[in-house]
């Protein structure tokens, strides 16, 4: 239920923040809807040709991978429903949250909205479009949140044995990071890209304190700290886990090319994880009920597309699911 990307956040089921139509998913407005050729229609509400190509840029820097066709109308349906069941239960979410959690993304990326708005564009993606997707997520979110946020509760006997099954023989690292990202478009020329690399290389040479040198990325031209993350080593892929090994405490993970830029990772602290950790307990709290509510949101979704109309105009005799 899920953040330009891809850096990895804390995870939110309630509170998600991610991407669709400033107008509203549910009511688009006529000049809006006749952007494009109508692939689909969801409850009489068109998609057209111009939307999938910009929700696969969207899924693209969201997940850090390409989407198809399908997969984009396969994601713009599931909006349109969410939106609509939200606004059933009026729960939408309204423009200042919208614009709010805007501004929070544009935030993270270090600059303000305008300046998100450019480079958005920059990656061939209407900032309305991306607002219209955090309006339906968001909504999601208020909807999953008030019917079933009261009805999650994880046990100490739960997190315990969660936490035994993670440590096995072994305590896990707890790590501290903090994701830096020098921003270069997708489409940049390669000595761009390679003058950026340079920059981020210099960096990570006089970098050395979390504490004290995130003030350095800040003095570097459209480069952005994000929000510092706990996490522990058994939540984390063998290859990155082995990267922050190899990394001092105090220094920059190398730099890698990504879709927004230029990424390092900044490993504020590590050190052996417990039971008794109380960051830890309430990370892999935080965790399971995450899970549960992306259990519970995937679940009502289902329900939701089986008694949906679902009109394709690609000579589908049925609506896939």
């Amino acid at each position: 239920m899920s953040s330009v990307r891809p850096l990895p956040f804390r995870p939110l089921a309630i509170t998600a923040l991610a991407l669709a139509l400033t107008a509203g998913i549910g009511a688009p407005s006529p000049a809006r809807a006749q952007e494009g050729r109508v692939i689909a229609t969801i409850g009489g509400i068109p998609i057209t040709s111009f939307d999938i190509p910009q929700r696969q840029r969207l899924l693209q820097i969201r997940e850090g991978r390409p989407h198809s066709a399908e997969q984009a109308l396969q994601d713009l349906i599931n909006d349109r429903i969410k939106f609509a069941e939200a606004r059933r239960f009026r729960v939408e979410a309204n423009e200042q949250q919208v614009e709010q959690a805007y501004a929070q993304v544009a935030q993270r990326s270090g600059i303000d909205p305008r300046g998100f708005d450019a480079v958005l564009r920059s990656q061939g993606i209407e900032p309305r479009v991306y607002r219209g997707k955090l309006r339906a997520d968001l909504s999601w979110s208020n909807l999953i949140g008030a019917r079933y946020g009261r009805t999650i509760f994880i046990t100490d006997t739960q997190l315990v044995d969660a936490l035994n099954r993670r440590q096995g023989a072994a305590r896990p690292m707890n790590y501290v990071l903090r994701p830096v990202v020098l921003l270069v478009p997708a489409n940049a020329p390669p000595a761009v890209v390679q003058r950026r690399m340079g920059e981020a290389n210099a960096l990570r040479a006089r970098f050395s304190s979390c504490a004290t040198d995130m003030e350095q990325v800040s003095r570097l031209p459209d480069s952005a700290s994000r929000e510092q993350f706990r996490r522990l080593g058994s939540d984390l892929s063998p290859a990155f886990r082995q990267l922050l090994d190899q990394t001092a405490v105090g220094k920059l993970t190398p730099p890698s090319r990504t879709s927004q830029g230029i990424e390092m990772i900044a490993v504020c602290s590590k050190e052996e994880a417990s039971t008794s950790d109380t960051a830890a307990r309430n990370q892999v709290r935080e965790e399971m009920t995450t899970a549960e509510m992306r259990r519970i949101s995937e679940a009502y979704l289902a329900r939701l597309r089986q008694n949906a109309v679902i009109n394709y105009r690609d000579g589908r005799d049925a609506p896939r699911r």
